[in-house]
């Protein structure tokens, strides 16, 4: 049996009768058409990337969706521009692309509303052919040419600028349409369609477009300068007049004086992170759009309601046109809805220096009670503006990456506006003696050492209305406020973070240097009953250098 099973097996593996082999099985890669066809994909905004990061980490750039220009420069070179981030691919086997693509850019004027009609072409800035650039490595913020992606490369990032310059020229050749575009009517902003083409030849092989908004820098604020410029200054001559004290305090004194200006001060602050995130292509915030549109709402629905607030007053803080669109215009109805006029009218009550009688004119201008005055009407002031400030996250929407940093961002330029202003705002203090100026800028509730009182407890100091000094009062009531806000922010859904408080005792600019003034005190305590010089005198004067 064994011999046969061999020949068998001989036989089988003889010349004469080869065994037939299986043949390999081919194996062919199947892409969608829509993956071999040459396409282009705008790459939208996330949050914490901007356009320069594509540079040095291929695949982290993403579009802006927020530009920034000035109407107040009149240069007719504005080398600014909103850069967006497109994906090019050419295509693949016989689809890709055989001669150089060509990438075309229109934009077109979107209306507030539909009843103001469709959209409007911006002449200059349809089929505008765009050259492929892309971000320097050296330099994130500028562009440099590049070439469409050679024969071995599948994709390539590449950026399309929008010059404000051009976009600002299209609006004046639209006529009464373009040089109204971002007039009060509209809330100093526009949107904005942009669509990109690829193109071979004459024929487009794909297309992508998304949705920008333009801010316009030079009236931001505009509305607080008016508020300070045509209520207060005249106020203030006003009550000079009738008290017969011309050129015996100026605006300075005025109550309202420092928080309008602390205030534009604060939001100059955070307005130049927002500027350098898009110009220069930082991230000091996660998604700067929802702090320019906070910040617009609110300065709209403070000082409107301001305005009309002191109308009986001083009816000509709106032109007739203003007055107009304020009444008319349908972009302003959800601020016309939200306008808290009664409360302004009791903010506006507490505008009234205090002024020393004729026989203490002598030796000093204004009684130190002008500044528990400004800290009434500051605090009044607050509590409105922050009551808008709900209002104006409700208007504004919901923030890309959350609204976390964003606030602390805020509070933070608030308490720097705080310590660069002092000087400027409190012309009281200038009467006072370098000594009890400190102490009235930094003492803390409960210190009374400066006036031979010592310090009582704090909770019996808050009875009798003491909420410490300058600093600290301004400090802690803004964070206390902004807390209160962002709470009922986030049961609401307009703002989410994490704990119980959004902004953290840990995070303020005033607190440490609060700190360091009572561990002073402290061994300034220690070494008068010892009889020696205290420690940290010479520090303590180096920082208040």
């Amino acid at each position: 049996m064994s011999r046969f099973v061999a020949v068998s097996a001989a036989a089988a593996l003889s010349p004469a009768e080869p065994c037939s082999k299986p043949e390999p099985k081919k194996f062919r890669q199947v892409i969608p058409l829509e993956d071999a066809r040459p396409r282009l994909r705008v790459i939208p905004f996330r949050s914490g990337a901007r356009p320069g990061h594509e540079a040095l980490a291929p695949g982290e750039g993403c579009s802006l969706h927020i530009g920034l220009f000035d109407s107040r420069d009149a240069r007719e070179e504005d080398r600014g521009a909103l850069w967006l981030l497109y994906a090019l691919h050419p295509g693949l086997g016989r689809h890709r692309v055989q001669e150089s693509p060509r990438v075309r850019l229109s934009v077109w004027l979107l209306p507030d509303c539909p009843e103001d009609g469709g959209p409007l072409a911006l002449p200059g800035l349809l089929c505008h052919e765009v050259p492929l650039c892309q971000p320097s490595c050296a330099n994130e913020a500028q562009l440099v040419r590049a070439e469409a992606p050679p024969a071995g490369v599948s994709h390539g990032c590449y950026v399309a600028a929008l010059p404000y310059a051009a976009v600002r020229e299209g609006l004046a050749r639209l006529g009464a349409a373009g040089a109204e575009a971002f007039s009060l009517a509209h809330l100093f902003h526009r949107r904005f369609r942009v669509l990109l083409e690829l193109c071979a030849g004459d024929k487009v092989l794909s297309c992508d477009s998304t949705e920008v908004e333009l801010y316009d820098l030079g009236r931001f604020g505009s509305l607080y300068q008016r508020v300070l410029d045509g209520l207060v200054r005249p106020d203030t001559d006003a009550q000079a007049a009738r008290r017969g004290a011309w050129g015996l305090f100026s605006m300075a004194h005025h109550p309202w004086y420092p928080v309008l200006t602390i205030g534009m001060d604060k939001a100059r602050l955070y307005l130049e992170a927002i500027e350098s995130d898009v110009s220069r292509h930082t991230t000091h915030l996660p998604d700067p759009r929802w702090l320019v549109r906070v910040g617009l709402y609110l300065e709209l629905l403070t000082v409107l309601g301001i305005l009309e607030a002191v109308r009986d007053e001083y009816p000509d803080l709106l032109s007739a046109e203003e007055r107009h669109q304020l009444e008319t215009a349908p972009a302003l109805a959800p601020i016309r809805e939200r306008l808290d006029v009664a409360a302004w009218r009791e903010v506006w009550e507490l505008r009234h220096i205090a002024v020393p009688s004729r026989q203490q004119w002598w030796g000093r201008v204004v009684e130190a009670g002008n500044l528990l005055r400004k800290q009434r009407a500051t605090l009044a002031f607050l509590e409105a503006h922050h009551e808008d400030l709900e209002r104006a996250l409700e208007l504004a929407g919901p923030a890309l990456g959350g609204t976390h940093a964003t606030w602390l961002r805020v509070f933070q330029d608030a308490e720097r506006a705080v310590l660069r202003n002092v000087d400027a705002v409190f012309p009281e203090l200038r009467i006072l003696p370098a000594q009890w100026r400190e102490w009235v800028l930094w003492r803390e509730c409960g210190d009374f050492v400066a006036l031979g009182l010592g310090r009582l407890p704090e909770w019996l100091s808050r009875c009798v209305g003491d909420r410490g000094g300058l600093f600290a009062s301004a400090s802690r009531e803004y964070r206390r406020s902004m807390n209160a806000v962002a709470h009922r922010a986030r049961e609401r859904g307009w703002m989410d973070y994490v704990g119980g408080e959004c902004v953290p005792r840990e995070v303020s600019l005033i607190e440490p240097r609060l700190g360091f003034e009572r561990m002073l005190r402290a061994q300034r305590a220690e070494s008068e009953a010892a009889g020696c010089r205290p420690a940290g005198a010479g520090l303590l004067g180096l920082v208040s250098k």
